[in-house]
């Protein structure tokens, strides 16, 4: 075991020193090659820089590299070569982009000539909810508690995936082009504070009791969304920064429902336990509509991504063949109304473009 070690001891500082000094001979090999390639010997790129771009270059130096070789392509009229060295360059760093002050048209003309875009985007989205409840029709167990039931919202996490695809991309029309499917599945919690300061009379007219209680559902929406992006792309370049608008339809599947219900009656009794299930007075599927703004920032190889959103609820929660909760109506005095739930989220995210970069193809 000693004997490893100490061979190891004198062997890494060795290895260390042999890729530092291939490093340095490549980045000399690249400025050999930039001076080559101004003096107009294209013919000896490809063997100069063969050894370096099989090992060697840093990422940066290998993405130039690729670039003279593939305008010395161009030059020496070897088109299959040079479409063999731009894909390398763009697999290579799938975020490249040209200079059209500086890059040749040749060179330009053949990028274009490439799908450089992502094909898609899958990202990771968590924030924070709030929800209003709208109520459509008062149901009640004591008649004085018509219309008395308040609802007040509460703060709930929610967190999920998405996945966006630019569907119109090769369109000529510009309006198309900004156009982007961006489905999403998301955890939502959905939870809301109610009071009834009349839950039951006595025999004299008075309330005799008070009423409290949250609400806490979870629910799995599928947001079929379109977002339009603000920006406008510049020839050669990838937006940094990425405004946008959405808009679509939502699917709400429940989960679960719970009632944490606390009866207080002014005589000093209180009546209270675990918290109830009632799943089952929740209708398991609804429909919203969805709308917002948002941006994605590049940041390296990702997006940044953040958002503002309103979800307007056009399905009744309650599932009225199954309104009435028996230990919530004998013990706490409720039932619940009819109602529509809205929204509003904010939330924050990653983004991770996948590139697959490939020669275009043009239908006859």
């Amino acid at each position: 075991m000693k004997r490893i070690l100490i061979v190891a001891f004198f062997i890494c500082p060795f290895l260390t020193s042999i890729a530092q000094d291939a490093s340095t001979n490549c980045a000399q090999t690249l400025r050999l090659a930039r001076s080559t390639y101004d003096q107009g010997r294209l013919h000896e790129l490809e063997r100069l820089l063969g050894a370096c771009l099989t090992n060697g270059f840093t990422k940066q130096e290998k993405v130039e590299a690729l670039k003279l070789l593939t305008m010395s392509y161009l030059y020496l009229e070897e088109p299959e070569r040079a479409d063999s060295s731009m894909l390398l360059l763009l697999k290579t760093d799938p975020f490249f982009e040209y200079n059209e002050d500086v890059d040749p048209q040749e060179f330009i003309g053949l990028y274009n000539t490439f799908r450089t875009k992502p094909i898609f985007n899958v990202g990771l989205k968590l924030g924070v909810n709030t929800t209003f409840n709208n109520v459509t029709a008062n149901y009640y167990v004591s008649g004085n508690a018509k219309g008395k039931l308040e609802y007040s919202p509460q703060i709930g996490f929610q967190l999920g995936l998405s996945f966006e695809r630019a569907i119109f991309q090769n369109s000529k029309m510009g309006f198309l082009k900004r156009l982007t499917f961006a489905p999403e599945v998301l955890l939502v919690p959905r939870t809301f504070a109610i009071n009834n300061a009349q839950p039951l009379l006595g025999d004299n007219g008075t309330s005799i009791s008070v009423f409290d209680g949250t609400v806490n559902q979870n629910w799995l929406d599928l947001n079929v969304l379109l977002q339009y992006k603000l920006s406008k792309d510049r020839k050669g370049k990838k937006s940094t920064f990425n405004p946008y608008v959405t808009l679509g339809p939502s699917v709400n599947y429940l989960l679960s429902s719970t009632l944490q219900a606390v009866h207080t009656f002014k005589s000093g009794n209180v009546t209270s336990g675990p918290d109830l299930d009632v799943t089952s007075t929740v209708n398991t599927l609804v429909f919203s509509v969805v709308a917002g703004a948002g941006v994605k920032i590049k940041v390296g190889g990702i997006y940044l991504t953040g958002d503002i959103r309103y979800q307007h609820g056009i399905a009744n929660i309650t599932n009225p063949a199954e309104r009435t909760n028996l230990e919530s109506a004998f013990d706490y005095g409720y039932v619940p109304d009819d109602y529509t739930i809205n929204n509003v989220s904010v939330m924050i995210g990653g983004s991770l473009p996948i590139f697959r970069p490939k020669k275009k193809t043009h239908r006859k």
